[in-house]
């Protein structure tokens, strides 16, 4: 048996399968047609998630961040609540949510790491990337920490390159921000199970 591990979005949805011990089985991301009315977005993402429930013990789905947008916030918890009601469904279970922060902490991760580092790190992790691209990559957001530390940028400019960065290393790599994250829920849940066993 497996748990499923779920970055929701309705651009791009992020998912990762672990076996029971912890270990990455599968990732992968759902993309919707740009052009799809949301609630067709929505149809479209938990018909893909549904496919992934064979074998699945457990779902976990990132928590939706509520600084976001408000019209963000309510799509993303409608296709939350849109998986939990397959969920439900088809293994009558509740689903874990977890939010970025503490999954990241769980994970070994700042909580409060911009969406490239957890990029590279998960490069690193699991062998995503050659060393070399993974350093080349950590060089530009060291560089850039460094220049925002010395305030030779304003934070506009510095979100923005941490941002470029980020599609970046989702070009060359297929580890986008969404993927990432899956995988870093997995990766806290796992310590999270093992903190319950001691």
């Amino acid at each position: 048996m497996a748990y499923l591990c779920l970055d929701l979005s309705l651009k791009c949805s992020g998912w990762a399968k672990f076996s029971n011990d912890g270990k990455l089985m599968h990732k992968g991301r759902i993309i919707p047609d740009k052009e799809l009315n949301n609630c067709f977005k929505i149809h479209f993402i938990v018909e893909r998630i549904k496919d992934l429930f064979d074998k699945t013990e457990e779902v976990l789905i990132e928590d939706v961040y509520v600084a976001k947008n408000p019209k963000a916030v309510i799509w993303l918890s409608r296709l939350a609540g849109a998986v939990v009601s397959e969920w439900v469904n088809f293994k009558y279970k509740e689903v874990h949510f977890m939010n970025a922060s503490h999954a990241r902490a769980l994970a070994g991760v700042n909580g409060h790491s911009h969406k490239c580092e957890i990029q590279t790190y998960i490069l690193d992790k699991y062998g995503f990337a050659e060393p070399q691209i993974i350093n080349k990559y950590q060089k530009a957001i060291d560089d850039l920490k460094l220049q925002y530390k010395k305030k030779k940028l304003k934070r506009g400019q510095y979100k923005y390159r941490l941002d470029k960065i980020s599609r970046e290393i989702d070009e060359e790599t297929g580890i986008g921000e969404d993927v990432a994250d899956s995988l870093i829920l997995g990766l806290a849940f796992a310590q999270e199970k093992k903190n319950e066993k001691s």
